[in-house]
């Protein structure tokens, strides 16, 4: 299985808080009938809200919003406006909007640190010649995801400290970027000093926060950091639309980035958000603050505690929870075994798993940051009683082998 990361690994509601110690009945895997007339593999979702295994399920509300905004023709310049407006009270930011995803945030925030608002310069992007071109940006945050500036045309200054981000920034910095994941962890400038940096050199801070929610707190706590353009994403533990995204910072900036994006005709215009999905989204936010996460919590660990307990008595098995680098993870359980003694592989178990029935996506541990062993069942996006369906399997590949 290929290294996992936040974004590479229909509709229904969190499971609803019970009690440690109490199991759910036991629940069927129920298969939608489009994905059975086009014949495409369902499975168990014990991995996350991985983009390329479709990121999350949403609740009903976010639904029902979506499918209410998709009964009338609205301006989107408006929509946009009033949403932002909206997302703008919940979160504290001085102005957001809601964009194609975190990644069609980082480039619209690239672009308006570029081109700005500029119509000529807008329209000659990615070409940046005679703009400023350049984002200093750590080594450490370097990922596949920085894409979502070079596509604009800007040059990417790597630096490793305080020092050399100060001496990086000159006439050319557009900016500095910063990415905060536990994929980035060992980088040596923390947030709240690159943010000094960067207003110091009199460039602005674009912050890559994709997947860090929860806790709620994040989706105000970087922009009173001095964040100037912060990007979420819609489709992971926001529970929103899989093709949406918050950009959300100063008002200047939110308005540059917003004029080079959909449906304004300009680089942006790739990255387009429908109405249905601005609404889904700003639903989404909306019933983020309502969310209980204590309860939601609780009911991650009690999920894998009954998994853990099913698993008891399996020849040399055991559970460990997997320390948790950022409070955006849920609890993690490790299942590990003898692979030796069993003659069943880390390897073999997932793609075991994943050809079962119902298939079942589970974690190899070792290919995460920092690496762990064994198999890793992550509970938030699992429906309730698909945990005991998890741990039958694994018993029963493990058994037939002991």
């Amino acid at each position: 299985m290929p290294k996992t990361t936040r974004r590479k690994f229909v509709a229904a509601a969190p499971a609803a808080a019970v009690s440690l110690g109490a199991a759910p009945a036991r629940s069927g895997f129920e298969v939608a009938p489009v994905y059975q007339r086009l014949g495409v593999r369902t499975f168990i979702n014990a991995v996350g809200t991985i983009t390329t295994l479709s990121g999350t399920l949403m609740p009903p509300e976010v639904l029902r919003a979506m499918e209410e905004a998709s009964h009338n023709f609205v301006p989107i310049h408006e929509l946009q406006e009033k949403a932002g407006v909206r997302l703008a009270e919940l979160t504290g930011a001085e102005a957001a909007f809601v964009t194609c995803g975190a990644s069609a945030g980082l480039c619209l925030s690239t672009c308006a640190v570029t081109a700005g608002d500029d119509k000529e310069k807008m329209a000659r992007l990615p070409d940046v010649s005679g703009m400023k071109n350049r984002i200093v940006i750590q080594k450490r945050h370097r990922t596949s995801y920085d894409h979502a500036f070079r596509m604009v045309g800007v040059k990417l200054v790597e630096v490793e400290d305080a020092a050399q981000m100060k001496a990086a920034i000159g006439p050319d910095t557009a900016a500095v970027a910063f990415v905060e994941s536990h994929h980035v962890l060992g980088a040596k400038v923390k947030l709240e000093e690159a943010i000094r940096i960067a207003h110091s050199g009199g460039v602005p801070l674009i912050l890559d926060a994709a997947a860090e929610f929860p806790p709620i707190e994040n989706l105000s706590k970087f922009v009173k950091m001095g964040a100037d353009m912060v990007a979420f994403s819609g489709g992971k533990n926001l529970r929103g639309p899989q093709s949406s995204g918050l950009l959300m910072g100063r008002k200047e900036w939110i308005r540059k980035a917003y004029a080079n994006s959909s449906p304004n005709n300009y680089f942006g215009r790739i990255a387009k958000t429908g109405k249905e999905e601005i609404v889904g989204l700003l639903t989404a936010v909306e019933l983020a603050f309502k969310r209980d996460h204590k309860a939601e919590r609780a009911e991650w660990h009690a999920m894998l505690d009954r998994c853990a307990a099913r698993l008891k008595g399996v020849p040399t098995l055991m559970t460990e929870y997997i320390t948790n680098n950022d409070f955006s993870h849920s609890p993690r359980l490790s299942v590990q075994w003898d692979e030796a003694k069993l003659g069943v592989s880390l390897d073999r178990m997932v793609e075991l798993l994943r050809k079962g029935s119902p298939s079942i996506e589970a974690s190899d541990m070792r290919g995460f940051n920092p690496p762990w062993k064994g198999l890793g069942v992550f509970p938030y996006n699992l429906k309730a009683g698909e945990e005991l369906i998890i741990a039958a399997r694994i018993r029963e590949i493990l058994d037939k082998k002991a």
